[in-house]
């Protein structure tokens, strides 16, 4: 990869460690709150496909938490990423570097396994294992599942989200 404007205080780096606990912590409102709308719209398309209903009729998730389809629509993501990261405990292990600027509307961070307590470490002390792509929509910043996706391989580590299914 590329080497990218690194970013030391983004916004990126909280949002990637709040979207990991929300993961392990299976919090499906907020990890739906951190998608997308294009990662929001794979997966509402994936629930249609696989009840059997009209698109449509999967549209317009609502995150309150009172729409009964969320939870399934984000159980395949959690699965996925839990599969991946080896299970909540071990998710919550991971530290966050500080961001990537590929551009204005992308940023990437890197997930550093087994971190432990909150310390700062010069790059030479670690070895990503993962990372994690936000998109900028609407002036905030979201987890998007195909950047994620397309930069891991780019950066030749495995998709943390893995192979949604």
């Amino acid at each position: 990869m590329r080497p990218y404007r690194v970013a030391y205080e983004h916004p990126t780096q909280l949002l990637a460690s709040t979207f990991l606990r929300a993961l392990a912590e299976d919090d499906p409102v907020l990890v739906w709150e951190r998608l997308s709308r294009e990662s929001r719209g794979l997966l509402e398309g994936r629930y249609a496909a696989g009840a059997r209903i009209a698109l449509h009729r999967a549209a317009a998730v609502e995150a309150d938490g009172a729409d009964a389809r969320l939870a399934e629509v984000v159980a395949p993501v959690r699965t996925s990423a839990l599969a991946v990261l080896g299970g909540p405990a071990k998710l919550l292990t991971f530290g966050v570097s500080a961001a990537r600027v590929v551009d204005r509307g992308l940023v990437y961070v890197l997930l550093l396994p087994e971190f432990g307590d909150e310390r700062i470490v010069d790059e030479a002390e670690w070895r990503p294992a993962h990372l994690l792509a936000f998109v900028n929509e609407s002036r905030e910043w979201l987890v998007d599942l195909g950047r994620t996706a397309e930069l891991s391989a780019d950066a030749e580590l495995p998709d943390p989200l893995g192979p949604i299914r």
